[in-house]
């Protein structure tokens, strides 16, 4: 009959851990006490401090006390359940105490794939840990989802994404104005100084409105000439108080391209829209006919939707 110590894991031989030293990323066994039983590999500094001096501490001695809590979660859970876990997390790596800090230093993203050992390991359960520096993945996922969402002439977001922010705050808050901009004769400006004045005007535009819209996640390039903004918490009054303030803000001074000076208006229709089950299409139906009803009123105007214009 085997004995308990037979029943354990072998010790790593300085074969096997010249072995494991050569790898980039960091292989871990942790007990389930929390203590670090092995530290190899890491060996890329542009990706991870040297965790080697970290073997034989206990995670609460160089971890923040919140991050050790949710590891060593992971770790029990993944004894528990006998199979494979893998999570990411994020940590600041300033917080980590270590001798010496020779790592890329700030915020980092890790990948963490961690295995139960069928047999204790220094005599208690444990865990092994390969962990994976993911900070450019993640980084390179998410610049390509901002791309997806900002028009790239204005650097305002599309109107994709705008309806999307929009219908999600409907379904949690309830209530919303919406307020659709045009820019007045448009169409003059591309045809009688071309689509670079236009282009110019659009981006001249664009920083405006951020100036009087604080929060730019509210804010988005409709398509053509149009635009469109969510404000929350304004009773129709101080959503109308809003677009007058922006469309003052346009009008208040020149709008340049090369050495053309030109004056440009908008007219700005507004809404009242209440969720949670509205459409994109009623999201801005009612907001689009007061617009209409701004520019057929001679434009450089601020319009309220009501419903009696439903029947006009």
């Amino acid at each position: 009959m085997k004995t308990k110590q037979e029943q354990t894991i072998p010790l790593l031989d300085d074969i096997s851990r010249s072995l494991f030293n050569t790898i980039p990323d960091p292989f871990i066994v942790v007990g389930e006490d929390g203590t670090y039983l092995e530290v190899l590999g890491g060996t890329e500094r542009s990706l991870y401090d040297d965790g080697i001096p970290l073997k034989g501490k206990n995670i609460y001695g160089f971890m923040p006390k919140k991050f050790a809590d949710f590891f060593m979660g992971q770790v029990h859970h993944t004894l528990e359940s006998g199979k494979l876990n893998t999570f990411d997390y994020q940590l600041e790596t300033e917080d980590v105490t270590l001798t010496t800090k020779n790592g890329p230093g700030g915020t980092q993203w890790f990948e963490a794939r961690m295995y139960p050992l069928e047999k204790p390991y220094q005599g208690q359960r444990a865990v092994s840990v390969l962990i994976i520096n993911i900070t450019e993945r993640r980084t390179l996922h998410k610049q390509l989802r901002d791309l997806s969402n900002i028009d790239p002439l204005t650097g305002l977001y599309n109107r994709r994404y705008f309806l999307q922010r929009v219908s999600l705050h409907l379904r949690e808050a309830g209530r919303a104005h919406i307020l659709i901009c045009d820019i007045d004769h448009f169409k003059n400006i591309n045809d009688t100084y071309g689509h670079l004045a236009g282009d110019a005007v659009l981006q001249e535009f664009a920083s405006r409105v951020k100036e009087v819209i604080k929060h730019s996640r509210a804010i988005a390039r409709y398509g053509g000439d149009e635009f469109i903004i969510a404000v929350t918490n304004k009773s129709d009054t101080e959503a109308v108080a809003i677009a007058e303030d922006l469309r003052i803000h346009v009008a208040s001074k020149p709008f340049f391209f090369q050495n053309l000076e030109l004056n440009v208006h908008i007219s700005i229709g507004v809404a009242r829209v209440q969720g949670p089950n509205i459409s994109s299409i009623s999201l801005i139906s009612e907001a689009d006919i007061a617009l209409y009803r701004a520019k057929a009123s001679g434009r450089n105007k601020v319009c309220l939707f009501t419903p009696s214009m439903r029947e006009l």
